[in-house]
């Protein structure tokens, strides 16, 4: 009898003894995936590219982009928002999907706040304020002074309904006391397209997008959107500059994972894109392509996302902006 139930505890024991041993494994150890919620091409999808090359050889396992376009992002970042919460997801985020989408339509299938952990700010993109280069208008004190002598007469086009752009020129509007109709475009080419055309008098529109039309001399920026000067336009003056203080409407944007990702998987990812953003080499090639690298720590990025929504829901109620 003492001999069976020695045998008993024994075998007992060896069905234990696996789970006491066994070890989760290192993260990564399979490809990571990065959601773009816009088109390839775009500055967003730009953006993660480079940074999913750095990451990739970093980490030693493939990062892969994948670009779910559609719904001025919302389908892109419902897909992250869903995904679990290993480490393997990582959404290429910006402004326009947790900021300014969230504060036209609070509605969206996704929660902009809680529902994800953020992980770093990595770029901005001003918007600029754009003409065609036979455009009569030299300066934005003669395009105020046009739209205060003709009310709701001049047009200015955006990439879409609740872009940044979108915002940006809703929000001049309000600290200007002018009325120019919004014609929104399916992106900053087709809205470009029309500006050079002479279909649309005026654009607000990301600097990359509009910077080989400059270079080419088809188009002129009379002023930018940051809080300080573009670096790759930085003969341009801010509108905060030309007399509208406090005005910045830039677009940023930001890694995050769903929420409850493992802390130490999160504290991971942020420290490789911090090293990724040191070298100078990797921050010149992001300029070159009409973005300003800047980089956070998570609780900074985090901190940011409660006031942009706030604020933007401000502009977008008093401009009677509503989804589409």
């Amino acid at each position: 009898m003492d001999m069976n139930r020695r045998s008993m505890l024994l075998a007992g024991g060896a069905f234990l003894a696996p789970p006491a041993i066994a070890q989760t494994a290192p993260w990564p150890s399979r490809a990571v995936r990065i959601i773009v919620p816009f088109p390839a091409g775009a500055g967003t999808d730009q953006l993660a590219r480079a940074y999913a090359q750095r990451l990739g050889e970093m980490w030693g396992q493939p990062v892969v982009v994948e670009n779910r376009a559609g719904g001025a992002g919302v389908i892109g970042t419902e897909a992250a928002f869903r995904a679990p919460k290993d480490g393997y997801t990582i959404l290429m985020a910006n402004s326009a999907v947790l900021a300014i989408g969230p504060a036209i339509n609070p509605a969206l299938p996704y929660d902009p706040i809680n529902g994800f952990d953020p992980v770093a700010l990595v770029g901005a993109n001003d918007n600029g304020l754009v003409v065609r280069a036979a455009s009569p208008f030299r300066s934005v004190a003669e395009v105020v002074a046009a739209a205060r002598a003709r009310p709701g007469i001049l047009t200015y086009a955006t990439p879409g309904n609740g872009t940044s752009g979108h915002m940006a020129g809703e929000f001049l509007k309000q600290l200007a006391g002018i009325d120019i109709t919004h014609v929104p475009y399916r992106g900053s080419p087709q809205a470009l397209t029309d500006l050079l055309g002479g279909q649309v008098d005026l654009a607000m529109t990301t600097l990359n997008s509009v910077v080989p039309a400059v270079r080419g001399g088809q188009a002129r920026v009379l002023a930018t959107t940051g809080a300080t000067r573009d670096p790759i336009l930085p003969d341009v003056p801010t509108l905060a500059e030309l007399g509208f203080p406090g005005y910045e409407a830039s677009g940023w944007l930001g890694f995050v994972v769903p929420a409850g990702t493992p802390p130490e998987i999160i504290s991971r990812m942020a420290d490789s894109i911090q090293r990724v953003a040191a070298d100078t080499t990797f921050t010149d090639r992001i300029t070159a392509a009409g973005m300003r690298p800047i980089i956070s720590t998570p609780d900074a990025f985090r901190a940011i996302l409660s006031p942009e929504l706030a604020r933007w829901r401000d502009v977008a109620q008093r401009a009677g902006v509503r989804p589409e």
